[in-house]
């Protein structure tokens, strides 16, 4: 983009983002582990991922 001498160009962007939490549980003395992904950190999920 050019502009006159002195102005800085402004340009709008708008990146999409989508968030998501890990969810995870490590056995120490094997080291299993899983881990789930949710949409929210939040009561409900957190419910889900221990039942």
């Amino acid at each position: 983009m050019i502009t006159v001498s002195g102005v800085k160009p402004t340009v709008e962007v708008k990146w999409t983002r989508d968030n998501f939490w890990i969810y995870g549980a490590i056995e120490p003395l094997t080291g299993d582990y899983f881990l789930y992904e949710y949409p929210k950190l939040n009561g409900e999920c957190f419910q889900q991922f221990l039942n």
